[in-house]
């Protein structure tokens, strides 16, 4: 992994000293004859381009490679730690989310059982250590039903995206195994599948 990284870093090192030495190879064919005026016109013009167009995608990386950095530096001083849990209660299901030390904005959460979806939605969630009035608590028992059907088994997704008090976008999903007890469900083997990152162009997946 270092080499990989050493050789990125390193690689407009090595690109320039090849064209440096293409060009002074051209000079030299020029200057003991072998090559005419032309040809080599044609080729230094051909090393030139190619040297700008290395050196435009070297400082364009560097500036998207400080942009990142940035962004994550920033995001990492506010960014929210957000607690869920689905659980079964007395017979019940619910599902139950907080924020812990900063905000989150434009809360989104979508669960999806066997097709069938339930959205929840919240503009704003202060931290649940000062305001406790921010934890929510959703029950979702009818929606669990529905899905299920007679089935004693089944996969829920949760699908959950919000944003920092800085702006940054944030999108997860989550898997659990929805199982049918004798009076009620159990809910169990949390999973992550993927987490998208603001400072990640991509997001990140959890494969098996």
């Amino acid at each position: 992994m270092k080499g990989t990284n050493w050789a990125k870093d390193n690689s407009i090192y090595a690109i320039v000293l090849v064209l440096l030495l293409a060009t002074v190879w051209v000079i030299y064919l020029f200057q003991i004859g072998s090559m005419g005026v032309e040809p080599a016109k044609m080729y230094l013009q051909a090393l030139t381009a190619v040297a700008t167009l290395a050196l435009l995608y070297y400082a364009y990386f560097n500036v998207a490679s400080k942009r990142e950095e940035d962004i994550a530096r920033l995001e990492l001083a506010v960014r929210p730690a957000l607690v869920w849990e689905i659980e079964s209660s007395d017979g019940g299901a619910r599902l139950a989310y907080k924020t812990l030390k900063h905000p989150i904005y434009d809360f989104r959460a979508v669960l999806v059982l066997d097709g069938k979806k339930l959205e929840m939605n919240d503009r704003h969630l202060e931290p649940a250590e000062d305001h406790p009035e921010f934890a929510r608590t959703l029950d979702v028992i009818k929606f669990i039903k529905a899905g299920m059907g007679k089935s004693d088994m089944k996969l829920l997704q949760l699908n959950i995206s919000f944003h920092s008090e800085v702006g940054g976008s944030y999108a997860f999903t989550f898997t659990k195994e929805v199982l049918r007890k004798k009076h009620g469900f159990l809910f169990q083997h949390r999973k992550i599948v993927s987490a998208k990152y603001p400072w990640r162009a991509e997001p990140v997946r959890f494969e098996e």
